[in-house]
């Protein structure tokens, strides 16, 4: 295993094993290579029917919702003290259909209070229970910085001065958006946001332009239409960034847009070489954009 040192964010990663808390998608397996690559050993700890089965290539072990006093035993007994979170939920589960162990009962207030809430609410409560296990939340970009959007032209030329100006109205609808902790993405045709994302993530609200446009709703051919994603503000770092994959791309295409703008820095680019080769083949931008939450 490579033991070189790795740094990330400006930090020096200074565990050497990791448990990844994988929901659906690739990027729990991305981050189990990332962190071999960084010199880390990983386990991966799969949510039960919810995981892909890709994550058998490594340690690992399968556990239900209801098993949260297990995987803490079992991080004990592997003397793992760092834990990341990965991958998809597709819903927020009902904790009355489960069997539950004994330390999950006792969590069930405060669980249940959490999913009630928002997103952010509801991973800083998570976050919060770990580290009452002196277990420390690490973020996808501490492991694999390398998925992290870089700033500027990424795919294609530098947006139009059109284009820029969507771009920048984007980013501050999705700001706007964000501190209601409801989405981390819009897009923005024509001068005017035209989709804020909502409970049924990124892919859903492409859907609704595709149906719009199928309608008449909105013209047949887009007007300098642009996805523009950003991470909430005050959102913690080591959960749910924003993500596009090569599924995006296509949702992309098929909506009629131009491109796609990502916060540089707290995007991540999932399955990367796949994404950007296939935007570059459909002819779609990808621009990572500078900014702040002040």
């Amino acid at each position: 295993m490579n033991s070189r040192p790795r740094t990330a964010m400006g930090k020096q990663i200074p565990f050497k094993k990791v448990a990844i808390i994988a929901g659906s998608g690739s990027l729990p397996i991305e981050l189990a290579i990332g962190a071999i690559d960084a010199g880390i050993e990983p386990f991966l700890v799969g949510i039960r029917d919810v995981a892909s089965d890709k994550i058998e290539a490594f340690p690992h072990v399968y556990l239900g919702y209801g098993q949260v006093g297990k995987m803490f035993e079992m991080l004990r007994e592997r003397e793992i003290s760092h834990v990341a979170f990965a991958g998809g939920i597709k819903a927020r589960p009902n904790f009355a259909s489960f069997r539950l162990d004994l330390k999950t009962v006792k969590l069930l207030p405060k669980i249940m209070s959490l999913i009630a809430s928002g997103d952010n609410t509801l991973l800083k409560g998570v976050i919060e229970i770990f580290e009452s296990e002196d277990i420390t939340m690490v973020g996808a970009h501490e492991i694999a910085p390398q998925l992290l959007c870089e700033a500027g032209a990424i795919v294609g030329k530098k947006p139009s001065k059109k284009l820029l100006e969507n771009i920048q109205l984007g980013f501050t609808a999705c700001k706007m958006l964000g501190t209601l902790d409801v989405g981390q993405a819009t897009i923005v045709e024509a001068g005017r946001v035209v989709a804020l994302e909502g409970v049924e993530g990124t892919d859903g609200m492409i859907m609704r332009i595709i149906e719009l446009r199928k309608s008449g709703r909105m013209p047949q051919e887009g007007k300098q239409g642009v996805l523009v994603k950003t991470m909430k503000p005050g959102q913690d770092m080591r959960a749910d960034l924003p993500t596009i994959g090569p599924k995006t791309i296509e949702n992309v295409k098929r909506a009629g847009l131009l491109g796609i703008a990502l916060e540089a820095g707290r995007t991540l680019i999932l399955s990367k070489d796949e994404t950007l080769a296939k935007a570059k083949a459909e002819g779609i931008f990808i621009y990572g954009l500078v900014g702040s939450d002040e």
